[in-house]
């Protein structure tokens, strides 16, 4: 993109703001249902805003079933409101949608598609854990279904092509989850706080070789909202406003479908690059990372990608403990999904960006956080869009 259009993105954006966020409880919930969760992630957020429902006219990142007009989400949303839901959008790319949903929520607000913009994730699994397992199955293909792989042995093949390529060693890995776990253990709604060590992740079971059980993300129920509205009504609202700066997406193939594609790079490397060209900022502008974490080699791959450090040097980048509280690169300050909680991940790595921005976050409130990196990740490193918030 030409630098030009590049500015004018950039001022764009500025016409809108993030001005409310909420997360629900996180955790085993079967008392509660998607619908029940959302819809309190909503309120909580519009009223973090201090805004009411009767001004939020848009959704964006509700799932809505097609074979149905009956099932459309549109005009359920517009009756659980009580009035017209004049913008509905939702990016069909597993995890990586919620930065995109983000992105362009914000762009919707800012060309006047409507006035305040509420952005969801998140929901209850329903019935059984082995139900979710089944149901994460067939969503990766007939054959997947048949001879059984999944999530977990996709983000395996990837891991140990790394430790081929580079060295990478499970100790290095295992740093990701125990930096996460330390910050979870200073938020309040994390599902996981107990601290854990390097040899306590190398310790835990296997689940797909070379990922133990401590280099997975949680499964767990709960949601989460962020309220996006026009820069001169956040003006009035009850929060500092939070904008996004830029923002990129880059769909490159089939996840669990394209086996053949290049498992050592990714779109990563130009919504990274992209977004911060958008932003006007570089590396070193950045205060705050959140990187979507559903594995720890998702981490190491996405520090390389984005650009953090050179691709192959991922594990030694991070095993001098920098991602730690009160290293050099504060990176999933809420815990992550490996310890916070992964119903909404995405979405809640955007939601503590904001926290930190603007100054929420107590005990783990990385001092002076003026600009995060938000990046959001789906399939086997096959979809990703990243956003840049910055705070005034």
């Amino acid at each position: 993109m030409r630098a030009e259009k590049l500015e004018a993105t950039r001022k764009l954006l500025r016409e809108a703001a993030i001005v409310g966020v909420h997360t629900t409880e996180q955790g085993d919930l079967p008392h509660r249902s998607t619908d029940d969760l959302l819809l309190e992630s909503i309120e909580g957020a519009v009223h973090d805003a201090g805004l009411t429902l009767d001004d939020v006219d848009g959704i964006a990142g509700g799932r809505s079933p097609t074979d149905s007009a009956a099932t459309a989400l549109p005009g359920y949303w517009s009756e659980l409101l009580g009035h017209p839901v004049r913008y509905f959008s939702t990016v069909d790319a597993a995890a990586a949608a919620h930065s995109a949903n983000i992105l362009h929520a914000a762009l919707a607000v800012a060309a006047g598609l409507a006035d305040t913009i509420v952005v969801i994730g998140g929901g209850s699994r329903g019935g059984s854990r082995q139900a979710s397992v089944q149901k994460m199955a067939y969503a990766h293909g007939e054959f997947d279904v048949s001879w059984g792989t999944l999530v977990p042995s996709w983000f395996a093949l990837a891991a140990r092509r790394h430790m081929h390529e580079f060295g990478t060693t499970s100790e290095q890995l295992a740093e990701i989850a125990v930096s996460t776990r330390q910050w979870a253990g200073m938020h309040p709604q994390s599902i996981m706080k107990k601290p854990i060590s390097v040899a306590d992740v190398i310790a835990s079971r296997m689940i797909s070789d070379p990922l133990h059980l401590l280099d997975c993300c949680l499964s767990n129920d709960g949601a989460g909202a962020l309220v996006i509205t026009s820069s001169d009504r956040a003006r009035d609202c009850r929060k500092k406003p939070v904008h996004v700066m830029g923002g990129a997406e880059d769909y490159t193939f089939r996840g669990y479908v394209d086996t053949g594609h290049e498992w050592l790079r990714s779109g990563a490397e130009y919504t990274g690059a992209q977004s911060l060209r958008m932003a006007g900022l570089t590396h070193q502008d950045l205060d705050v990372i959140e990187i979507y974490d559903c594995f720890t080699i998702t981490v190491v791959r996405m520090l390389e990608d984005l650009g953090f450090c050179k691709r192959g040097e991922g594990g030694a980048f991070v095993s001098d403990g920098k991602l730690r509280p009160g290293g050099s690169l504060p990176l999933n300050t809420h815990g992550g999904g490996l310890s916070w909680g992964h119903s909404f991940s995405g979405l809640a790595h955007a939601i503590e960006a904001v926290r930190q921005l603007r100054g929420e976050c107590g005990e783990r409130q990385v001092a002076g956080a003026k600009t995060s990196l938000v990046h959001s990740q789906g399939g086997p490193l096959a979809m990703h869009s990243t956003v840049i918030l910055g705070a005034d």
